[in-house]
């Protein structure tokens, strides 16, 4: 990644673990319940969620390596959870790193011209300071360019406007790839819970040019 954009070829971020969704969610079929949101890794076996809670997983389960910051998927099923809840013991079901890209702040000017090619847009959200959105894209064999920008001479307005840009680079017709993305905003914004007004301006191909409202 440099300067907030990310290169994406399609098999790299394709998320291979299976069940998985974009919301946290309790599921059962006959085999228990299990949990499944994106979360931030401390270490190989120890997890943050969005909502400040400790996942921590056996240190001796096969889990994959995470470093420090990584924003990962995961799949987990609950062993048990300290008198105050605010940490769990589970087994790590399956998990897979996903990209991260910060909020890039430009100028009007380069927010006007830069490409916003549509994607099929499932789901965005907040979580903690970071900007979370779930897409498909057509790949066959181009590396696309993502971005998310803000423009600097508004960042002290009182809603702060962030467009979602996206250049094919003239990729031919492919396949769709089930993207996940998360974004820190802390660096830009500082941290969350001011309820300060934000939009999110993403070009989709089933919602038309839409444009999203969070507090944060």
């Amino acid at each position: 990644m440099k300067n907030g954009i990310i290169k994406v070829w399609g098999s790299s971020i394709i998320i291979a673990c299976i069940l998985f969704s974009c919301r946290d969610k309790t599921v059962d079929y006959g085999l228990g319940a299990y949990y499944v949101e994106i979360v931030t890794a401390q270490n190989r076996n120890e997890f943050i969620t969005d909502k400040g809670k400790m996942i921590i997983a056996d240190p001796n389960e096969n889990t994959k390596t995470y470093v420090n910051g990584d924003r990962v998927l995961i799949n987990y099923t609950v062993l048990s959870e300290t008198e105050s809840g605010d940490s769990y013991s589970v087994r790590i079901n399956g998990s897979s790193k996903i990209p991260l890209a910060k909020l890039t702040l430009t100028d009007g000017k380069t927010i006007h011209s830069v490409a916003k090619e549509p994607v099929l847009l499932e789901s965005v959200w907040l979580g903690s300071h970071y900007l979370n959105m779930l897409f498909y894209f057509n790949f066959k064999s181009t590396s696309h360019t993502i971005g998310v920008l803000t423009d600097s001479t508004s960042i002290k307005s009182d809603t702060i406007r962030i467009y979602f840009s996206h250049d094919t680079k003239n990729d031919p017709p492919g396949y769709p790839n089930r993207t996940y993305l998360s974004v820190e905003l802390k660096d830009v914004l500082g941290e969350p819970g001011h309820s300060r007004p934000v939009t999110v301006q993403i070009n989709t191909n089933n919602y038309g040019n839409k444009t999203y409202k969070f507090e944060y």
